[in-house]
């Protein structure tokens, strides 16, 4: 009779036992059932021979630990993915050169070429707005190269560094084109120079967000030898992303 008894709580642990088992699904289809004691940087099982068992979060698919599923390797978290080439809003920059130059028979002509670097926010395809900086220089000017003017041309430099504000837009969507005409505008002041101002109209050739801009502007700007006022006509060409 104690022989019956005690076979029967053996078995009873044994099944006790087998019903408190944990599970490792592995990536190769393997499964492992045992006692979990490790989960940390491994994952390590307790077969119920007693033998230890010990694998790589990379080789493991699921845990079941008790009545709790764990997956395994946990989801990482990452930001969700953003296709930056058809994003309409956020950051946006420019590299353009500006050529300029007045065309009058009697009065003063100023001719000059820049560098410039544009970076700003785009609140739409319709809408871009940035800040400017940039290095410009004079390489002919016929009337100011009078004796007088050129004296007082000699104590500034000939190269100024204009800092100024951007706004562009498309007229149309770029959604399905390849060249859609825009509009841009600008108003800065130069360091070694004076006041400026230009408007235009341009085409952007390219895609959504990468593209080469060619526009031809009005350009205003005020002289610092004699605070007189100049204009004439500015082609940019550059290159938008």
């Amino acid at each position: 009779m104690k022989k019956i008894v005690l076979l029967f709580l053996v078995n009873l642990l044994c099944a006790g036992f087998v019903c408190a088992q944990d599970v490792i699904y592995l990536n190769n289809g393997n499964v492992v059932k045992g006692k979990v004691i490790n989960d940390k940087d491994e994952i390590t099982i307790q077969m119920p021979s007693g033998e230890t068992l010990s694998y790589k979060k990379t080789e493991v698919r699921d845990i079941q630990i008790g009545k709790t599923q764990v997956t395994v390797p946990e989801t990482p978290q990452r930001p969700k993915y953003v296709d930056y080439s058809n994003n309409d809003k956020g950051w946006w920059c420019a590299a353009e050169s500006w050529a300029t130059g007045s065309f009058y028979r009697a009065s003063r002509n100023l001719w000059g070429i820049s560098l410039n670097f544009i970076n700003g926010y785009r609140f739409s395809e319709y809408l871009k707005v940035g800040v400017g900086v940039g290095v410009r220089g004079y390489f002919t000017n016929d009337e100011l190269f009078r004796k007088e003017i050129l004296e007082k041309r000699q104590k500034r430099a000939m190269i100024c560094a204009p800092i100024f504000v951007d706004a562009r837009g498309n007229f149309m969507t770029q959604q399905t084109r390849m060249c859609v005409p825009f509009w841009n505008a600008s108003v800065g002041y130069a360091i070694l120079d004076q006041f400026f101002y230009t408007a235009g109209l341009g085409i952007r050739v390219g895609q959504k967000r990468n593209d080469f801009v060619f526009s031809i502007n009005y350009q205003g700007q005020l002289l610092p030898y004699d605070n007189t006022y100049v204009n004439g006509i500015s082609f940019r060409i550059g290159y938008e992303f």
